[in-house]
């Protein structure tokens, strides 16, 4: 939306532009095309440069908040109803990938099975990682558990 229809040649004038932030983090760009009645220049292109802050993984919050909006939309909700690895790259990788902050599965998966197992069941002390069993508060059967351990140890 602009402040007027007609800005006089030397004049000023106000721009707004609304950008929709949903999914996006890091540096963006958008383009902004203003139509003249300059001959020589007839369109106009400014360019929009913005940084979008993460507000849910810049600040530390309980485990288990992750089972409550609007976390779960990322690590719960996509994985419902899947098992192994499409349960593994719909709720688990967000956190499991190199650079991230749960362990790889490169690592992972150098663990014994048990080790595993009590991990995605229980949570582990002192992380981020919170028990995803039905017996902990998350959404997750044996059934389930098992299927995510199968997937890292043979990855």
């Amino acid at each position: 939306m602009v402040s007027s229809d007609h800005i006089e040649p030397g004049r000023q004038g106000e721009l707004k532009a609304t950008v929709n932030l949903k999914g996006k983090r890091g540096r963006i760009v958008k383009t902004i095309q203003v139509q003249t009645n300059d001959p020589e220049r007839p369109v106009v292109v400014l360019k929009l440069y913005a940084t979008v802050k993460d507000p849910y993984h810049s600040q530390k919050f309980p485990a288990d908040e992750i089972f409550h909006s609007p976390c779960r939309r990322c690590h719960i909700d996509r994985g419902m109803g899947k098992r192994g690895g499409p349960l593994f790259w719909a709720d688990c990788l967000p956190c499991h990938q190199r650079g991230k902050t749960g362990p790889p599965v490169e690592t992972m998966k150098k663990r014994p099975e048990e080790e595993l197992y009590k991990a995605i069941q229980m949570g582990v002390p002192g992380t981020m990682m919170p028990g995803f069993s039905l017996y902990a508060g998350g959404p997750l059967t044996d059934a389930d558990i098992k299927s995510l351990v199968e997937y890292i140890k043979n990855r």
